[in-house]
């Protein structure tokens, strides 16, 4: 059973929260990488899904693996901290994202409703929402990105984002982080199971304090 502790001692987390940003530790070197491209031949292949995994560099260390059906997304973020892997799952549905709040004597369901504020841009939540980023970013240009022509957003924030299709994000900078696709795998068969939050959990809904 999970362990339920007070509201009051999650007030401190809510601006934490409310940008939905996993700080990764370690400094890393951007390289040029291929990304291996999956074409399932099922017939079962929905045309709305897909996984794509990223390394993220810079001034960032990790991984973030983004399945997508529908307007449904899982996140699993994988922090490398000291050489030790650490991986957490957010799931995102009806503008609300739904995760685990750790601390060191509990865990915690919680979920928050997603504000799309100036901030929303550099949050790990946007990748899995190009046609946001491209509501408010200026295209300039396109690259090959993992083997894809992408057309490049830039905003005015710093923010550089590589979007294939006008529906995927294959790569994203900002603050010095740099988050690349290296596995993109369209029309993926996936169960509803697999991209839903746990709905035998009750997830405590934090809000923002009044000023």
């Amino acid at each position: 059973m999970i362990k339920i502790f007070n509201v009051r001692n999650l007030i401190f987390s809510t601006l934490l929260i409310s940008i939905f940003i996993v700080s990764f530790s370690g400094c890393g070197v951007e390289k040029k990488k291929e990304a291996k491209i999956i074409t399932p031949n099922s017939v079962a292949a929905d045309t709305t899904s897909s996984v794509i995994k990223y390394l993220v560099s810079g001034s960032g260390n990790g991984k973030i693996t983004i399945t997508k059906k529908g307007t449904r997304v899982k996140l699993e973020l994988e922090k490398i901290v000291n050489g030790e892997s650490n991986i957490e799952t957010r799931f995102i549905s009806d503008g609300w994202i739904y995760f685990y709040f750790t601390t060191e004597t509990a865990i915690q369901p919680v979920k928050s409703r997603i504000s799309k504020d100036h901030l929303y841009l550099k949050n790990f939540a946007a990748l899995a929402d190009a046609e946001e980023i491209i509501s408010r970013a200026k295209k300039n240009g396109n690259e090959t990105v993992a083997g894809f022509t992408c057309d490049i957003f830039e905003n005015n924030e710093g923010g550089r984002y590589s979007i294939y299709n006008g529906k995927y994000v294959l790569q994203a900078s900002f603050d010095g982080i740099i988050i690349t696709a290296n596995t993109v795998s369209f029309n993926v068969p996936i169960q509803n199971r697999e991209i839903e939050k746990p709905d035998n959990i009750e997830f405590l809904e934090l809000t923002v304090a009044p000023q």
